[in-house]
């Protein structure tokens, strides 16, 4: 008797919630055949589109589900990414299985759908914007900030005009810094340890010395994962903490992490050999702690949406392009 609530409730779940998202293929990072989903608000006029690119603990309808909904009420499409699905990534093992796949991957995703949902007729391609979050899409979104990682693409290609990370790593420091002082949001918090403040702080600065547009939201008593849904403190031994790794490029086009002291080539691992992922590794061996700590709070979830939601808004939605 028990099995008929529970059909039904999982009858009511899935008529609710709204319309259904369409679905959104394009190519993603490395040729590969991806697919999104596209949440269209109603009407029939050209819109804005706003990009989510999830964290490495894999795409989460209940973490994305409040920027969705805020977005879209602001008249924008949005697409959420899935990056692990069409490659069988299993969020849910152990980081080395999926080490292969960088935050560079999640950037290249990113304007994969980016050209995708351009071609949509109701997407206004002028006005588009990309949020990333945590470890993978929050560090992918500040790749995708810089210029060289359009370098390649078509002079009419569509662009983003800003973007936000919400808890991001912030260790990488590409030789070419340059953002075109497109607007960056990265919000984080003070108690976070598993990517940390003081890495996105010196982040910030690093991009303004060169013309960058970056300002840093610091929420205080905030741990990783604040905007997750609202839950207990869920403590982690073995979860890295990544705070005081920073992958510095050369004018040589080499690495080397600050902490470790360890240099290396191919600072994202595209094409490199065994001798440059076995320094990859020692440099995250000698930067790294182990021992994390998530926890979502309702009020900073709230919080990060709003900010988020008016980044874009200020920068995407409003605009009224040429």
């Amino acid at each position: 008797m028990r099995l008929l609530p529970i059909a039904l409730a999982l009858l009511l779940a899935a008529c609710g919630g709204g319309p259904r998202p369409d679905p959104l293929t394009y190519t993603g990072a490395g040729g590969q055949p991806m697919a999104a989903e596209l949440h269209l608000p109603e009407g029939t006029e050209r819109v804005p589109v706003v990009i989510l690119s999830h964290d490495v603990r894999g795409k989460r309808d209940a973490h994305l589900a409040d920027y969705v909904n805020a977005l879209k009420g602001m008249g924008a499409a949005v697409v959420v990414l899935d990056h692990y699905g069409p490659r069988s990534i299993d969020p849910s093992g152990p980081p080395a299985g999926r080490a292969w796949f960088t935050a560079l991957d999640f950037a290249l995703d990113a304007y994969g759908a980016l050209d995708a949902a351009a071609a949509h007729p109701r997407i206004d391609r002028r006005r588009a914007g990309l949020v990333g979050f945590g470890v993978g899409g929050g560090g992918g979104a500040l790749l995708a900030a810089h210029t060289w990682a359009t370098q390649g693409r078509a002079a009419d290609a569509p662009r983003f005009l800003a973007f936000a990370a919400v808890a991001p790593e912030c260790s990488y420091r590409p030789g070419n810094r340059d953002t075109a002082r497109r607007p960056i949001r990265i919000i984080v918090g003070d108690r976070d340890n598993r990517t940390g403040r003081a890495a996105c702080d010196d982040l910030a600065g690093f991009l303004r010395a060169a013309g960058g547009d970056v300002s840093v939201s610091v929420y205080q008593n905030a741990r990783h994962g604040f905007d997750d849904p609202p839950g207990p403190l869920r403590a982690d031994p073995q979860g890295e903490n990544i705070t005081r790794c920073v992958w510095q490029q050369g004018p040589d086009g080499l690495w080397r992490e600050r902490a470790s002291g360890v240099s290396g080539a191919s600072l994202f691992r595209i094409g490199a050999n065994e001798q440059t992922n076995a320094a990859f590794a020692r440099s995250l061996e000698g930067c790294r702690t182990l021992g994390t700590e998530t926890q979502g709070d309702a009020a900073l979830r709230g919080r990060a949406v709003g900010e988020v939601a008016g980044h874009m808004r200020q920068h995407v939605i409003s605009v009224r392009p040429r």
